[in-house]
């Protein structure tokens, strides 16, 4: 039989190993524990980082995006275009000098005729004696202004007929507005196109003078092409005159340029960070307009490293969120 001190070591020792797996179930489960704590602490970030994401793309998705683009040097580039149709270079108008009945028309547009050749019959008023309208000199009949029954008057300045002198020299004009003849000169430098034949001619500016019909007022722009190769009369030309202005420091797209009842204007792109990372937002900026062509504007007032919006996909204004990526502007 066990003695009592045995009994007591025993109970001592099976209490330490009791102890002891008590420890290790418990440092088991604190493990596990930890463990746990840590994949929820993961999967909650990952579901935040998540959200956070999607907050951001669906706040960017519902902001305006927009374009924006670099002011430049450079400049303004006047360009006037038109189509118009050879015609003779020299011509002469020839007015009724007496009253009466037009009876006969002798000639046709285009025929070639001899200094004293009758072209033009009239009846005379009160005599009713036929009265004999000569060619003044030798030429091709360019267009005639009467028809055979009218009557004409010499104090109503009737234009009979044209007369154009042969030669190797044809014309073309241009109609121009008030704000395109401030940058047109005798020195431009026209373009012509030959609509038909795709082919180009050269030519001069021989005259400009202000114009004034029913429907059209601003200033004649007269053309002059040397061809003794071909006739051009009739041909279909379309005239391109491009002259460059003076240079300007800060040149933006005229897309760029806005007005108010304050003046001048234009938007640009500036960072705006926030919870939601970074951002962009709209700000305005006051300009002076120096000029401006089809294409830009030249203002005063703007830093050349600030990027003006050209476009945006809905309306802004000063503040507004906007979402920017770029476009190599910069």
């Amino acid at each position: 039989m066990a003695s009592p001190e045995f009994l007591f070591r025993g109970n001592i020792v099976e209490r330490r190993k009791e102890w002891k797996m008590d420890k290790a179930e418990n440092g088991k489960r604190e493990y596990q524990r930890k463990k746990r704590f840590k994949k929820i602490f993961a999967v909650l970030a990952v579901v935040l980082l998540a959200l956070t994401f999607l907050s951001k793309s669906f706040y960017n998705y519902r902001l305006p995006v927009v374009t924006a683009a670099l002011p430049r040097q450079g400049r303004l580039i006047f360009t006037v275009e038109g189509t118009s149709e050879f015609v003779y270079a020299h011509t002469e108008s020839v007015y009724a000098d007496i009253d009466g009945k037009i009876r006969e028309i002798l000639v046709d547009v285009g025929e070639e005729v001899k200094a004293g050749q009758t072209l033009i019959q009239v009846e005379r008023n009160g005599t009713g004696e036929m009265y004999d309208v000569k060619a003044g000199k030798d030429g091709i009949i360019s267009w005639i202004g009467v028809s055979k029954g009218i009557y004409v008057s010499s104090m109503q300045n009737t234009v009979l007929y044209e007369i154009a002198e042969k030669s190797e020299e044809w014309e073309c004009c241009l109609i121009i507005s008030e704000e395109q003849f401030e940058h047109i000169s005798m020195e431009s430098v026209p373009v012509l196109e030959l609509v038909d034949q795709n082919e180009s001619v050269e030519g001069e500016i021989s005259s400009i003078f202000g114009y004034n019909s029913q429907n059209l007022q601003g200033y004649k722009v007269n053309i002059t092409v040397r061809s003794a190769d071909a006739s051009l009369l009739g041909e279909r030309v379309k005239i391109t005159i491009r002259e460059d202005g003076e240079l300007y420091d800060t040149l933006i797209p005229a897309a760029a340029l806005c007005k108010d009842a304050t003046g001048y204007y234009v938007l640009v792109v500036q960072e705006n960070n926030s919870v939601l990372g970074e951002g962009y937002k709209a700000h305005r900026m006051s300009v002076d307009l120096l000029g401006s062509d089809e294409s830009y504007c030249a203002v005063r007032g703007l830093p050349t490293d600030e990027l003006v919006i050209i476009a945006s996909t809905s309306e802004i204004a000063d503040g507004s969120n906007v979402f920017y990526e770029g476009d190599g502007a910069r």
